[in-house]
Order: structure tokens, then sequence, then C-alpha cells
């Protein structure tokens, strides 16, 4: 999963069933331009694993589906195995420690 659309996913998991709104998705995911994020949130929808809901004056609201929770479950463990993985390696590579 693409990193923009996996800090929203994050984002809106932790939230549970309150969702995130537009407000806090532009503060808690900072350096990402709107159209950045709105495309990432399309994508999620489209792919269920949030529903988006209007509210007013260009303001939403996100929230996880199923999908989307099993997806974050999902990915979280394939970057923490990716991560042992890359620790491992690298303690194999560094040698022997000295005590």
């Amino acid at each position: 999963m693409d990193d923009v659309p996996w800090r929203i996913l994050n984002l809106v998991a932790k939230r549970g069933h309150a969702g995130a709104r537009r407000e806090d998705l532009s503060r808690e995911i900072p350096g990402v331009v709107h159209d950045e994020l709105e495309r990432g949130i399309l994508a999620l929808e489209k792919d269920g694993h949030v529903n988006v809901e209007g509210l007013s004056d260009g303001k939403f609201l996100v929230t996880i589906t199923d999908k989307g929770s099993s997806g974050v479950k999902e990915e979280y463990a394939r970057r923490l195995k990716a991560y042992r993985e890359r620790v491992a390696a690298q303690r194999d590579t560094a040698g022997p420690r000295r005590t």
C-alpha cells in the first residue's frame, strides 16, 4: 500500500467508529497536499476500505469499514515483518557484538 493511503487508513482505523474529519486528516498527516490527500481518500473509498460522508461546506467524515480494519491489520503485519527482517539482516552483517 502506498504511503499516503496507508497513513490515512491507519489514522482512520485509530479513530474507530468516530472516524476522522478533513481537518483531522490535514493536521495529523503533515506535509501532504490537499489533492494528494483527496486522491488517497477516494482510492480507499473505491476499494471499500473507508466510507466518506459529506457534511457541510466542503467538510467530510471518513470512517473505517470492516474491510479497512482487516486491511490495516494485514498491512501492519506485513510492515512489521519487513522491519524485523531488515533488523535481522543488519545484525547479521554487523558481526559479533563486543561486550
